[in-house]
């Protein structure tokens, strides 16, 4: 291993942290990479998380062709950064994240303009949409890079966004620049969520064999899941676990959350939340439903979902371990907020519904089962 590959491992791993602390990164989502020659480039691994990687699991690629050795199997968006390195022969190192505000802006599929920041200039483009990790999103990013080879930071449609430096440090701060002026262009839109009455407690809840634990109101109560007579939280935690494989289960009452209960309640859309992000659709499901507090209501719509939108109560949030269940609450308030701001952008479309059950299908059995066995 040559000295630029040490110091190469050194520093993705000290970007994922920074970019987690940061809250530009969580989890799996995303990926850093790092150029260690002129042929070849370091690159964070497909499933495993920013919090516990390590130096030995990134993985090595060649700039030309993608090819790659290594113990695991890089990230499937391998293409496009090696697509940016030959087409940047200044740059670096590369930061695709799903960054909040940037992955909202992305949703309208139109370059951001109208502003001028030190480090980002007048423009950032927005490259067309794609699935992830396919030689279309490859080919369209591309496109924008070689059309504005001047600009550091570009949108993906219904995505996220990649980050270019000729450093660690110079991607980073591409990344949070991206994110001062997305938040700027999207809250001049749709403001900020507004505070709404807190809807009554529905607690958290961690399941136990046949039973659960449900924290609520400074109380912890031990109930069964298929109990006869059950008080009204416990009996929508009940149905929760009736309905899917879940261990916890979280209360979500962010005001982006309660506010856009509130719209698909009095709107044309159905009562249901479609997603305008594809991590939203890979981690909750191809579509959110939006449904009164009953049990036997919230079972159906949860089904080969992990949310369900409950009217003036916020949201049911499910998963596997408690870190799964925390990302599904991250990721419904940033769906939100891409709803909110689609009904105001009217160039603005969500994931087909063939392409947002693609996608929940290929997470559940690939990266949720990798994960799970890590």
């Amino acid at each position: 291993m040559t000295a630029v590959e040490a110091r190469g491992r050194e520093q993705i791993l000290q970007a994922a942290a920074h970019l987690t602390a940061e809250g530009l990164a969580a989890r799996t989502w995303g990926n850093i990479s790092v150029r260690v020659s002129e042929c070849q480039f370091l690159i964070t691994p497909s499933g495993l998380a920013y919090e516990t990687l390590r130096e030995d699991q990134l993985v090595l690629v060649n700039i030309a062709d993608g090819a790659y050795r290594g113990q695991h199997k890089p990230s499937s968006e391998r293409g496009i950064h090696a697509g940016a390195y030959r087409l940047r022969p200044e740059v670096n190192f590369i930061i695709h994240t799903h960054q909040y505000w940037a992955s909202v802006a992305g949703v309208a599929g139109t370059a951001v303009t109208g502003f001028h920041h030190p480090l980002l200039g007048k423009r950032i483009p927005c490259a067309a949409y794609g699935l992830p990790g396919t030689k279309r999103l490859r080919q369209a990013v591309e496109t924008e890079e070689a059309a504005w080879p001047d600009c550091r930071a570009f949108l993906m449609r219904n995505h996220g966004a990649l980050c270019l430096g000729s450093g660690m440090e110079d991607a980073f701060a591409a990344a949070k620049a991206l994110e001062e002026v997305c938040k700027a262009r999207v809250l001049d839109r749709i403001g900020e969520a507004k505070a709404l009455p807190a809807p009554p407690d529905l607690g958290f809840s961690r399941r136990r064999g046949d039973a659960f634990l449900l924290a609520r109101e400074g109380e912890e109560k031990r109930y069964l899941i298929d109990g006869a007579v059950l008080p009204p939280a416990a009996a929508l935690h009940a149905a929760l676990y009736r309905a899917g494989r879940f261990q916890y289960i979280a209360h979500e009452t962010s005001p982006e959350v309660l506010e856009d209960v509130k719209a698909l309640e009095a709107s044309a859309a159905g009562r249901r939340l479609r997603p305008f992000l594809d991590d939203l659709a890979q981690i909750a499901g191809a579509d959110v439903r939006c449904v009164t507090p009953d049990p036997l209501r919230v079972k159906r719509a949860v089904r080969s979902r992990n949310a369900v939108l409950l009217h003036h109560m916020g949201a049911l949030c499910a998963g596997g371990t408690e870190s799964d269940t925390e990302a599904v609450g991250l990721l419904l308030r940033k769906g939100c907020a891409a709803w909110r701001y689609a009904m105001e952008e009217p160039r603005c479309r969500p994931l087909s519904a063939a392409d947002a059950a693609l996608q929940r299908l290929v997470y559940q059995k690939f990266y949720e089962r990798k994960k799970d066995s890590c």
